[in-house]
């Protein structure tokens, strides 16, 4: 099982290289039969071919992101809660719950950003 160490530096790492979409280096984050819900309840995309090309549409859409809260871990699971800056909305919450295998790759991510959950 990974260290809560590990898996704090990987969700670091997700924001990072999601806020300066490196999409190459994020995929690296991710086992390969990963399932990532984002928006949830909206859209699944299962598999690391579907979730490449999820984060490459997104690149069309100028967005920021950094860590809001401190990563929360209870033993391969960990949250948090990420400032979304997008053009042309105020800044806004997104939260993720993340699952990570033994390897402590993503295994699975679900994503709550609400653009009415305004940060000032």
């Amino acid at each position: 099982m990974p260290s809560r160490d590990d898996i704090c530096a990987v969700v670091d790492s997700y924001v990072k290289l999601l806020g300066s979409h490196q999409i190459d280096a994020l995929m690296e984050l991710f086992h390969q039969g990963a399932v990532q819900h984002e928006p949830v309840g909206v859209r699944t995309n299962r598999g690391f071919d579907e979730i490449r090309a999820f984060f490459a549409e997104s690149e069309d859409t100028p967005f920021t992101v950094s860590l809001l809260t401190p990563v929360t871990v209870v033993g391969k699971f960990a949250a948090m809660q990420m400032r979304v800056q997008r053009e042309g909305l105020e800044d806004f919450a997104s939260t993720d719950l993340f699952e990570f295998d033994d390897n402590c790759k993503i295994l699975s991510i679900t994503a709550v950003p609400d653009i009415k959950a305004l940060i000032p």
